[in-house]
């Protein structure tokens, strides 16, 4: 008697293991997507349309923070003046905001503005 629950536990960790795993896999990723769209239409908003900045999202880990990476090109740094106050104000708890500058031909020059 023992024997057979014990194979049939084992047998149901094996199958349902594997699918609740997946299951949280697949929620986070939607997560991370969700938060991807929404960051993406602020910096879209802010700057008054599509621009050369892009976001990607690292959806969060059991251990892990997730990340939002927020990529522009070399040069175009004047682009995140306006923006990084509302991604600082409205990134979700539990993920980091890293801001990636690309290498590329420099963009006309455009003096950036010191925060006070």
């Amino acid at each position: 008697m023992v024997e057979i629950v014990m194979a049939s536990v084992v047998g149901l960790v094996l199958v349902v293991g594997p699918l609740v795993w997946r299951v949280r896999l697949d929620r986070s990723e939607s997560r991370a997507l969700s938060i991807r769209a929404y960051v993406q239409s602020l910096v879209d908003r802010t700057l008054g349309g599509e621009s050369f900045v892009s976001v990607q999202v690292t959806p969060r880990g059991l251990w892990t923070q997730g990340q939002v990476v927020v990529s522009v090109p070399g040069g175009w740094e004047w682009m995140l003046e306006n923006v990084w106050p509302v991604l600082l104000a409205r990134v979700p708890r539990g993920y980091e905001l890293v801001v990636r500058r690309g290498e590329g031909a420099p963009a006309p020059a455009r003096p950036l503005q010191h925060a006070a």
